[in-house]
């Protein structure tokens, strides 16, 4: 009890129960189709709305199931698609050393990207079978005998033979996977040839540029068109976030009343970071004040100090990411919503001056259309700008 009054909420990174919100529904559909390996999914959400958590929540689902392996692969940090392959393999490798109890295999087959060649060749050698033929690849790059095209054609293929060799079906989770999109397009003409006639194996891609990821899975030309069920994650609904709310306040060993719980819900706008961020805040200014009843006046305030604690978070972000136009347009729509026409009329502009502006920021996910018009995708953002 004394460490979940200490942190009643978890603020960034991947969080789990007791502090994973809701999403049973989320994890209901992808699970069935992670657990029946019926397609590959294409998973699409705002910053902050929770796609990583949501992946790993659902890799926690499956955790029981013996002959199911999940591999997690964040490419947020992938420069090159070497670093691609290493992802893969040491994803598989580590779901499958824990669900087959083979003890070393990861520290063993890392020795191919770590050791010198003779020592590498012997820990393949004792690997044997597609483990062994896997890292022979990586071996052959290091060396200059096969280049990047042949070491991606080897990621996407091996993992259906081990599947096969011992017995289990894999589903990749690659997070952020708009990174591996700015690679050479060989990439996803590989991957193709893997999706036609993938066996066992499937995967699950991530990512928070709509932008990016249409180039790769919806346009018409690209190698990967129609080959994913796209699958978009909007902010928590109020009967997931209110309940979640009141119960972390009251572990806390706060008295509030469920108009509170609602006001937090409102403020963040549904979307997970700022719902958990909002509750911190609102306890540790609380404590602060050694209050222990808390009031819709407290989340107001708490509230403000959430906003200024982002402001120079925020302040970089529309500095560096937007031009002057489209702030121009943000600052507008941090008003309330607005048709093009609309929008076009109050900056002075005619709307067809707007479209391809409007048509990247909805790419980018920083817009979003609704029967109202265009508006921030990101509230608390947009309550930021609309205070400046």
């Amino acid at each position: 009890m004394a460490k979940e009054r200490e942190a009643p909420f978890r603020v960034g990174g991947i969080v789990e129960p007791p502090y994973f919100v809701g999403r049973e529904k989320d994890l209901q559909i992808l699970g069935q189709a992670l657990r029946t390996l019926s397609h590959n999914v294409l998973l699409l959400g705002p910053r902050r709305f929770g796609k990583s958590s949501l992946l790993w929540n659902l890799r926690r689902q499956a955790a029981p199931e013996p002959d199911l392996l999940v591999p997690y692969v964040h490419c947020r940090d992938m420069a090159a698609p070497a670093d691609l392959y290493r992802g893969l393999v040491q994803g598989l490798l580590t779901e499958l050393e824990a669900k087959r109890r083979l003890p070393g295999l990861w520290e063993r087959f890392r020795l191919v990207f770590t050791a010198g060649v003779l020592r590498a060749l012997r820990a393949l050698e004792e690997l044997g079978g597609s483990l062994g033929e896997w890292g022979r690849v990586y071996l052959r790059f290091r060396e200059a005998e096969v280049d990047e095209k042949a070491l991606i054609r080897a990621a996407f293929s091996y993992p259906k033979r081990v599947a096969e060799e011992h017995g289990v079906r894999v589903v990749f989770l690659l997070d952020e996977f708009q990174e591996v999109a700015r690679f050479d397009g060989f990439v996803f003409s590989a991957l193709k040839k893997e999706l036609d006639a993938p066996g066992n194996v499937r995967f699950f891609f991530s990512g928070s540029s709509l932008g990016l990821l249409r180039e790769v899975f919806l346009r018409e030309d690209s190698p990967l068109f129609l080959m994913v069920a796209r699958y978009e994650l909007g902010p928590l609904s109020r009967a997931e976030a209110v309940p979640f709310v009141v119960e972390r306040l009251s572990r806390a060993g706060y008295a509030a009343e469920e108009a509170v719980a609602v006001r937090v819900y409102e403020l963040a706008a549904g979307i997970p970071f700022y719902l958990q961020k909002l509750g911190l805040t609102l306890v540790q200014r609380a404590l602060l004040l050694g209050r222990r009843r808390l009031s819709v006046d407290d989340v107001d305030a708490a509230f403000g100090e959430m906003l200024a604690e982002l402001d120079s978070e925020f302040e970089v972000r529309w500095l560096s990411e937007f031009s002057p136009l489209q702030r121009r347009i943000l600052r507008e729509l941090a008003r309330g919503p607005a048709g093009p026409t609309a929008l076009a009329q109050a900056l002075g502009l005619k709307p067809q001056d707007l479209s391809s502006t409007l048509a990247r920021l909805r790419a980018e996910m920083v817009l979003s259309r609704t029967e109202e018009g265009y508006r921030l995708t990101d509230a608390v953002f947009a309550r930021w700008l609309a205070e400046r």
